[in-house]
């Protein structure tokens, strides 16, 4: 259940290698699209009921216990934090991703998810495989794709119309919104940002119009190649220096503050929900997996790079169809605490993560935590605070 003691396993733990060397030894490098890491459904059903959602209901439920939760937790599925926490304090991007150190006092049943491009499957992909005693299972899926069309609400001024994304939130110094998050695919270096705003006659809407918001000041995208060691954590983000801070009000209905989900603090399983700017309302969904490394087309147009250290998302319910989580236009879409299975939530306001891309059936979000560490070290300031914002109410035309 717990996402961190996941990514502990593959980039410092027992399956490190798998992932760094021995992944060849199943699959041809130019066959896969991605590799991913989870308790096994039925260990979770074993150990802790129903998919795990008694525990899920506790956090949320009555966070004031969180601690003891997760001892109880830890003991469940039979690991142990190491006294010393952390191996540093913070995420760098040239380093491999920080995670708790995890003593297994009983090695939890894991499962090895390896995706296959749809041209490369055949027969042989039909059987599990295994890996010192871990199921390797594989899955017909091609490259994620980055959500970048009709439908959304940012795009650079001088893209076609049909090329959009989402603004994920809003950087606040000194409680002035000053940048503006989305996806590094959404816009190149130096450009100009325009936003789709409403037309509006009191509750009447008459159409929309683009406005200024502002120019891309920071960027990050991820290499492109074929498959690597996973050395450090990748993604692709864009901060936007908005042009006419003072137009936000932080206080205001559209731009609400938002605390950031520790890494530490995920759970395989867990409620999330997000909403690109064109749809009309959240998607729900919850964690599959962690990601160790995604093939993702952002431009398409074939030429591929990788994410690496993300969130695996899907359907809040299985499904017996092949149907997308995700939609054109969700790329930067702010992943949000969801409304839990179990009842209702006491805090609706922590920011999880944001949606990159996504394939036939799940959506890839990288770390809230690794966002806010990027765009402070961007920027020079740690003082930074994340707001999600609102922006078909919020902006007026800078015109």
């Amino acid at each position: 259940m717990i996402i961190d003691y996941l990514r502990y396993v593959a980039f410092a733990g027992r399956l490190r290698d798998f992932f760094e060397r021995d992944l060849f030894d199943y699959v041809e490098p130019e066959a896969t699209t991605g590799q991913h890491l989870r308790f096994a459904p039925e260990y979770i059903e074993a150990r802790l009921g129903w998919r795990g959602q008694t525990i899920v209901r506790d956090l949320h439920w009555d966070p004031h216990a969180r601690d003891l939760i997760f001892e109880e937790l830890k003991e469940k599925i039979g690991v142990a934090i190491v006294t010393d926490g952390l191996a540093r304090d913070q995420f760098r991007r040239s380093e491999r991703p920080p995670t708790h150190l995890y003593v297994e006092l009983r090695a939890p049943q894991l499962e090895i998810i390896v995706d296959i491009h749809p041209r490369h499957w055949s027969a042989r992909y039909l059987n599990r495989g295994s890996y010192h005693k871990t199921p390797v299972i594989y899955r017909k899926s091609g490259p994620a794709t980055g959500s970048i069309k009709f439908g959304a609400r940012i795009q650079e001024a001088s893209r076609a119309r049909n090329v959009h994304g989402t603004i994920c939130g809003v950087f606040c110094v000194d409680t002035r919104p000053v940048f503006a998050l989305t996806c590094g695919h959404l816009l190149r270096p130096g450009s100009e940002v325009a936003v789709e705003q409403p037309r509006r006659i009191w509750q009447l809407h008459l159409g929309s119009h683009s406005a200024c918001l502002g120019k891309t000041s920071h960027h990050s995208i991820g290499e492109y190649g074929e498959v690597q060691k996973i050395v450090e954590t990748r993604f692709d983000a864009a901060l936007v220096k908005l042009k006419e801070p003072a137009a936000l009000s932080r206080y205001g209905e559209s731009v609400r503050a938002a605390a950031i989900k520790p890494i530490s603090s995920l759970l395989q399983e867990e409620p999330v929900a997000f909403r690109g700017a064109g749809r009309p309302q959240d998607t729900l969904a919850r964690i599959l997996a962690v990601t160790v490394r995604k093939s993702i087309d952002l431009f398409d147009g074939g030429k591929l790079s990788s994410v690496t250290d993300a969130l695996m998302i899907g359907h809040r319910q299985p499904m017996y169809i092949l149907l997308p989580i995700s939609r054109p236009g969700d790329s930067g879409a702010a992943l949000r605490q969801g409304v839990s299975f179990a009842g209702s939530v006491t805090k609706e306001n922590q920011w999880y993560g944001m949606i990159v891309g996504g394939d036939e059936t799940s959506a890839y979000a990288t770390h809230a935590e690794s966002l806010w560490t990027w765009a402070a070290e961007a920027t020079n300031n740690h003082n930074l605070e994340f707001a999600f914002c609102e922006l078909q109410s919020a902006w007026t035309s800078a015109n």
